[in-house]
């Protein structure tokens, strides 16, 4: 995602006020905004690489008729076609549901994460939400159930844990490269694509930074 795709807030910005500036108030929320909308770049580029389930009663009940409408494979539903079947449990919707149709089947709950910490009480409710669900939904559907909380950047799974408040035992825990080997999809193109965003990021901030008068004059001063 790129800072320079972003609208951000042009009047009235708590971010202007921070700095009695609001060109560069305008800035910082354009870069606030892109932090915001990674989340969901991520959930989008893993759903391009995926088979897509777009219809999630279609697909259980093909699957419990066991017509060979869907092979053995893996099988992606994202959170607003869960929301829209009878399957949805109320109060929430996980990020992913992952099907893997084969002679032993499975669904992984997962919630995906850029980031990897939390506040003690956010990682109590999430537990507490990703485990009712988890038991709410699996004895519904023809799958061995189980969740996990995704913390797509960080490849080190006691981190996760500690990030996690260590309300997570580490089976329920997967690095960004564990959730694309379980969906069989390119986890360094993901990564390549997103740094590359990332050296678009700084070369347009600096940029956009040194455009705005006030900011220039500190920073003459400073070299």
């Amino acid at each position: 995602m790129r800072i320079e795709d972003q609208t951000g807030r042009n009047t009235n910005s708590g971010y202007g006020r921070v700095f009695n500036n609001n060109a560069l108030g305008l800035l910082i929320s354009k870069v606030q905004a892109t932090v915001i909308s990674n989340g969901s770049e991520l959930e989008r580029m893993i759903l391009s690489q995926t088979n897509n389930i777009f219809d999630l009663e279609k697909f259980i009940a093909s699957i419990e008729a066991d017509d060979g409408i869907y092979p053995d494979g893996i099988y992606v539903c994202q959170k607003r076609v869960l929301k829209k079947s009878k399957y949805a449990v109320h109060g929430y919707e996980p990020d992913l549901l992952v099907f893997l149709v084969q002679k032993r089947r499975l669904c992984s709950v997962i919630e995906l994460k850029d980031g990897d910490a939390f506040d003690t009480k956010k990682a109590e409710v999430e537990k507490e939400h990703l485990e009712h669900f988890t038991k709410e939904f699996g004895i519904k559907i023809p799958f061995t159930t189980q969740y996990y909380v995704c913390c797509f950047n960080q490849d080190d799974k006691e981190q996760i844990k500690i990030g996690f408040k260590n309300k997570l035992d580490e089976e329920h825990i997967l690095t960004g490269r564990e959730l694309c080997n379980l969906l069989q999809i390119d986890y360094e193109k993901i990564v390549k694509t997103r740094q590359a965003d990332a050296e678009s990021n700084l070369r347009y901030f600096l940029k956009e930074l040194v455009k705005i008068k006030e900011v220039r004059e500190e920073l003459l001063k400073l070299l």
